[in-house]
Formats: C-alpha cells, sequence, structure tokens
C-alpha cells in the first residue's frame, strides 16, 4: 500500500510538472484591459479584466478564431485557455504579447506627447487627451504609486517644458481617551516642487520620504494646535514632538491625491498650464 502511494505521488508530481513546463507566458497588450471569460466565446461569463502589461500563463489554444475590428483595424486571432494568480479562463491572443509590456500612460498635451512610465492604473485608462483641457485625472491602482516614475516628452515642440508635483495629505489624531481624537480628517496642501530633470527629454517623479511625513505632521499639528490641546492638552502636543519614526505617531497620515503640474512656454513665449491629478486610492500611503 505504501509502495502505491509512493507511486501516486510521484506519478503527480511529474504531471505537475509537464503542465508547468508546457504552460507559455504572456502579457496582456491591450490597453483597455482584457477580458477574462468562463468559455471561449464572447458571450462567456466574464471572470475579471485583466490590466494592461498583466502576465498570465497560457495552458493551451483552442480551435475557435475570432476576429475583432479595433479602431478600423482587424486583428485576428484564437480563443485561448490562461492561468492567472485567481483564475482560469479564456482570452482572445490577439491581444496577448510573447514580450513583457511596461505599463505606459500617454497624454497628449498639444505640441508635446507625454510618457508616464510603468504606472498601474485602476480603470485601465492609460491615454488621455489634454489638447483642448487644462485638467486630466489618472486613477492608481492600489498596488501602485505615481512616485518614482519617470516622465518623458515624446515629440516636443515647445521652447520650454517645467514639471513641478505637490501632494495633497490628510491628517487626523487619536488617543485612547475618546475625547482626544480628530473625527474629521484634515487636508493639507504641499508647496509645488519641481521634479528632477534626468535627461533633455525625461523627469522622474519625486517620493514623500520619511523626513517629509514627520515636517508634514509637525506643520499639520501646528495648524491643528488649539483643536488638539481643547481635546488632549499640552502634553499630548509635547509628546508628538519626542517621536522620531512616523509608524510611531498617535496620528494618521495618507496621501489623497498627487498633482504634476506642466508649464508649457511655445516660441512666442505663451504660457499654457496643464495638471495631472493622481487620485491614491484610500487606505494606500
Amino acid at each position: 500500500m505504501n509502495n502505491l502511494k509512493m507511486i501516486l505521488a510521484i506519478g503527480f508530481v511529474f504531471n505537475l510538472a509537464v503542465l508547468t513546463a508546457q504552460q507559455e507566458e504572456a502579457y496582456v497588450a491591450a490597453e483597455s484591459g482584457l477580458s477574462l471569460r468562463d468559455q471561449p466565446d464572447v458571450s462567456g461569463k466574464m471572470l475579471t479584466k485583466l490590466a494592461y502589461g498583466e502576465a498570465i500563463g497560457v495552458l493551451e489554444e483552442t480551435d475557435k478564431n475570432l476576429v475583432v475590428l479595433d479602431g478600423g483595424e482587424k486583428i485576428s486571432g484564437k480563443w485561448v485557455k490562461v492561468e492567472t494568480r485567481n483564475h482560469i479562463g479564456y482570452v482572445f491572443n490577439g491581444y496577448l504579447s510573447p514580450n513583457k509590456i511596461a505599463r505606459t500612460i500617454r497624454l497628449n498635451l498639444g505640441d508635446v506627447k507625454v510618457e508616464i512610465k510603468n504606472l498601474a492604473t485602476s480603470d485601465y485608462k492609460r491615454t488621455h487627451d489634454l489638447k483642448d483641457e487644462d485638467k486630466a485625472t489618472i486613477n492608481v491602482d492600489v498596488s501602485d504609486s505615481p512616485e518614482g516614475k519617470h516622465v518623458v516628452l515624446v515629440d516636443n515642440d515647445y521652447k520650454q517644458v517645467s514639471l513641478f508635483q505637490r501632494y495633497e495629505n490628510s491628517f487626523s489624531f487619536m488617543s485612547a481617551d475618546a475625547n482626544c481624537s480628530s473625527n474629521e480628517w484634515k487636508q493639507f496642501d504641499t508647496e509645488w516642487k519641481p521634479l528632477k530633470q534626468l535627461k533633455s527629454n525625461t523627469f522622474e517623479t519625486s517620493t514623500y520620504t520619511e523626513k517629509d511625513w514627520i515636517d508634514f505632521i509637525e506643520t499639520a499639528t501646528k495648524d491643528l494646535k488649539d483643536d488638539v490641546v481643547d481635546k488632549c492638552g499640552e502634553d499630548w502636543l509635547a509628546y508628538v514632538k519626542t517621536i522620531e519614526n512616523v509608524k510611531d505617531f498617535p496620528v494618521s497620515v495618507s496621501t489623497n491625491r498627487v498633482f504634476i503640474k506642466f508649464i508649457l512656454t511655445d516660441f512666442e513665449d505663451n504660457i499654457t498650464e496643464k495638471i495631472i491629478e493622481f487620485e491614491i486610492p484610500k487606505g494606500s500611503k
């Protein structure tokens, strides 16, 4: 009996190894996301929507062909069975790529095109036309952050392009004493600061450091001094000043939004401003 169990176990491991070896990795190339369905058919139940650039495992190819009309272009392919971290289902392989895809966001600002590299979004929207608009909102995925990203100027026909960044942060304070707490989040805007320029056409968005957070808490506490003292007393306010680690503070802080401002100067010295607002999901810091 023990020998039989061992043989079955070895067979299971062998089959698993074969299946793993046969699995091919592919990447979602549909900028608006790709539907994963429970059947190889457009009428099949949608299990989830795969994000642009997401890596998946292709298990097998079906014999069901599909032709999609996308922007006047015909895209031909087949339904394939795939595996993600949470699902097994079917997708159209006309929107799969064998090569890893950087999650690029593209902005049309008129006489300059902009690419923001490797940023995941929650709504899969990856192109924004600001030629006739002054502002666009990018909904950042909970797994990502707009900080530390490369911003590349493409086809730039402006005399000068300057980029600045600021934050909208939230602050609240708490205590074991129910009277010593702020029920409403207080919001604060930081000052605009220029982005670091890596190359003539490439900038890098800034990152909020531990020191930035401590400075922010100190400033926010001062601005809310009357409210804090009224609810918690002078001792609580003095206690805040003694703590050096932001995680130890009896407060809660988070980033609500990050803003990038483009100041565009043409060759006649006319100046235009465009603002990109990155909406940060609740629970992200």
